[in-house]
């Protein structure tokens, strides 16, 4: 299941001009390759484990959703429109560009993802017995005798 759904897509491009459901099949390419831009650039910044929790648009946070559904409108729209012209359409390059900047906002953290903990980060000692801070004896030793 994708990141984004019909929605997410529709409101980057021109409703009079194109409409996302009636578009066949295909869309969802371009939702998987989102997917994938999306996954690949913020792999270094979040854990496997919170990444992973992204799968559907329900469970993906908002600024993600609005990420790739700006990059699977600039890949719509360029599949589109690229066959009239040999140069790529200058709108669905303003959205890819959009989503590049509001990615990079996210990795360097001036963008910040609401509701997200990254499990790597989270972690603490205190969240382990035993540990430097527990007060209770070990039950047994290495050396001990049963």
């Amino acid at each position: 299941m994708p990141l984004v759904d019909d929605a997410d897509v529709q409101i980057h491009l021109p409703f009079d001009k194109l409409r996302v459901e009636a578009i066949p099949d295909d869309k969802f390419k371009a939702y998987e390759d989102a997917e994938r831009i999306v996954k690949g650039y913020l792999a270094g910044v979040f854990a496997a484990a919170t990444l992973s929790t992204w799968t559907t648009p329900a469970t993906t946070p908002g600024e993600i959703r609005a990420v790739a559904g700006r990059l699977a409108a600039a890949l719509i729209y360029r599949t589109r429109y690229s066959e009239n012209s040999l140069d790529d359409p200058q709108f669905a390059q303003n959205k890819y560009l959009e989503a590049m900047n509001m990615l990079n906002g996210i990795i360097s953290g001036s963008i910040v993802l609401t509701g997200v903990i990254d499990i790597t980060t989270g972690f603490t000692d205190a969240m382990f017995t035993p540990n430097a801070d527990s007060t209770d004896q070990p039950k047994f030793t290495m050396a001990g005798r049963f």
